[in-house]
């Protein structure tokens, strides 16, 4: 449900705290600017340039119109005096991490750099609407939280996000916290291995080798380029690269005994676990889904992550003698495999 409502002095206060670290930004950023001009650009043809005056003013006129349009948002929000407040459930969890790079290029000596950044937006979903947050809030809440969320309309601050099932929480903990413990102190049981367990125990060892290789061959490549090239004395000071693919050769040795001795015992175990929390997590497009368990994390794929509720009892099946988790056990006593 969204309802309309007037702010208040705490939300004054917090929205005019969003708008002082806005308004100091530009002045530290032409005072850095202006110090990097002094001690490198001073001598460069660049800024004498009409091509680079123009992009000079091109920046600037970008830069500051950023700045003026977040100062604008603020003041509006400030200036209308409402807020937005959203209650619900909240049906799900994202955080999205993008990185960008930069090129610079000094004209006086040729030389070029590189800069990059990262950002992290964090999302909730109430009631399968998305909204942002700041990070300080998405720690707090988990998936099936009841949930009040309080935004300006215009800038998008978040005046508040709290938990309005607590203590409804707290008495089902208290209710239930025998079964769980019972549960989670239940003895894991052993399990013949199926065909379907074989195939997932490949996929997993398979998935490991590809890394491996993506390490070692090109390490190896440029130790033997040094060598050929009579440039072996070069790696007394590159000892990474006689390090990495000599870690990498043995850790595949010990992953392949270790496939061989699951092959042949062929059981796996039951490990009883409680679903805590579950998020996705998109890395510059790039999608995962998280399960948290009080067994650890899981990544899991779009089917059991649907399976998969906070509160849910599950069991997770691993080698006998591994630590990966082949496959998950859900409620329904349905069996589903990670790989």
């Amino acid at each position: 449900m969204k309802e309309k409502l007037p702010l208040n002095e705490q939300d004054i206060s917090k929205i005019r705290n969003h708008l002082i670290p806005i308004l100091v930004f530009p002045f530290l950023a032409v005072g850095m600017f202006y110090g990097f001009y002094s001690l490198f650009w001073s001598d460069s043809q660049f800024l004498q340039d009409k091509t680079g005056q123009y992009m000079l003013v091109g920046f600037s006129v970008f830069f500051f119109g950023i700045i003026a349009y977040m100062i604008s948002t603020t003041v509006i929000d400030l200036r209308r005096g409402f807020k937005y407040r959203i209650t619900g459930t909240i049906t799900d969890k994202k955080l999205d991490v993008r990185t960008s790079t930069t090129h610079s290029s000094n004209g006086k000596t040729g030389s070029s750099s590189s800069h990059s950044s990262t950002s992290r937006h964090y999302y909730v979903y109430i009631d399968d609407v998305q909204y942002s947050i700041e990070q300080q809030y998405y720690g707090k809440v988990k998936v099936g939280n009841d949930v009040i969320l309080e935004k300006a309309p215009k800038s998008n601050i978040t005046l508040l996000l709290e938990v309005t099932d607590a203590n409804e929480i707290s008495l089902v903990q208290s209710t239930e916290t025998d079964n769980d413990k019972q549960f989670l102190n239940s003895i894991p049981k052993k399990v013949p291995f199926k065909q379907e367990d074989f195939k997932a125990l490949k996929r997993g060892f398979m998935a490991k080798q590809k890394i491996r290789v993506m390490w070692f061959l090109p390490t190896v490549l440029i130790a033997l380029l040094l060598v050929w090239n009579g440039m072996q004395a070069f790696l007394v000071f590159l000892f990474p690269l006689v390090l990495i693919p000599a870690y990498q050769l043995w850790k595949f040795t010990r992953e392949l005994s270790q496939y061989n001795s699951n092959k042949q015992y062929a059981y796996k175990e039951g490990i009883p676990a409680i679903v805590e929390d579950k998020s996705k997590y998109a890395y510059n497009g790039r999608a995962s889904n998280n399960v948290k368990t009080t067994q650890g994390y899981l990544k899991v794929n779009n089917q059991l992550y649907e399976k998969l509720n906070p509160g849910d009892t599950v069991t997770l099946f691993k080698p006998a003698k591994g630590k990966q988790v082949l496959s998950v056990l859900t409620v329904d006593k349905e069996e589903l495999y990670l790989m």
